[in-house]
This record gives C-alpha cells, sequence and structure tokens, in this order.
C-alpha cells in the first residue's frame, strides 16, 4: 500500500499466483454501495471511493455479511466466532484459471478529492520505490 498523487490517494496493490479463484476481503464498519469496479464507503458524514484498477476478468465489487465462510479454516475445540455487528465485508470475487497470476489494483480516493480523476502507474510490487509513482 501506497500513498499516490500528492498523498491525495492510497494505492493497494496485491499480485497473487493460483489457479484457483480469488477472493480478496476487506472488513469496514462504513455503509458499502457497490457497482461494479466502484465502491463507495461512507461513516459519520465522510466518504471513500474505492476504485479497482487493471481488473482480472469478471472482477468486480460486491458485499457480504461479516461471518466465516465454510471453506474458511475450522476454530479449535470448543471455540466460537464473536459477532460482527454493523460490520460489511466489502469483497472482489474471481473465478478460477486467471492462467496462473492475477494482480488486484484498488485505488482509494477521499470523498470530495480533487484527485477523483486521477489514476495510478501500474507498477510491479518489486519495482515499487520511493519514485516509482512519481
Amino acid at each position: 500500500m501506497r500513498f499516490v498523487n500528492g498523498r491525495q490517494q492510497v494505492l493497494l496493490r496485491d499480485e497473487i499466483t493460483t489457479t484457483g479463484s480469488i477472493m480478496w476481503r476487506a472488513h469496514t464498519n462504513a455503509t458499502v454501495t457497490t457497482s461494479g469496479s466502484t465502491a463507495t464507503l461512507s461513516r459519520d458524514g465522510q466518504t471513500l471511493t474505492a476504485t479497482i484498477l487493471n481488473a482480472p476478468s469478471g472482477a468486480q465489487f460486491t458485499t457480504a455479511d461479516a461471518v466465516r465462510l465454510a471453506g474458511d479454516p475450522a476454530l479449535p475445540t470448543g471455540q466460537t466466532d464473536q459477532a460482527n455487528p454493523g460490520v460489511t465485508v466489502l469483497l472482489i470475487d474471481t473465478p478460477a484459471g486467471t492462467g496462473g497470476s492475477a494482480v488486484i489494483e484498488i485505488l482509494f480516493t477521499p470523498g470530495n478529492s480533487q484527485s477523483s480523476s486521477l489514476t495510478a502507474k501500474s507498477v510491479s510490487l518489486s519495482g515499487w520505490s520511493l519514485t516509482s509513482h512519481n
């Protein structure tokens, strides 16, 4: 994760190697609305827009409840999950067979920022430096 565009935005990049499907997840206490590759998070009168950049085919934002999924690792014997009231899971679900590797880049832009029309350079993680996104 790094600040870009004069510290007006944050870029998150995940490089994943797999032949299976990918589920990227983020938990938030914000109210979330989604529209394809864009999600708007709102809380206490503030907003943050998340935009998927250079997405794998079929990648889009959706939401889910903050509960353990059937495929998640089991809890130790006698343990239970705590409730997560008010928590929403923002997720990106991609189909299997992405060719062995995938890149998920998400650009976060605060509310009324003048940077809403800016984008970020796509730089592999190994190439990230203090000046790689200038």
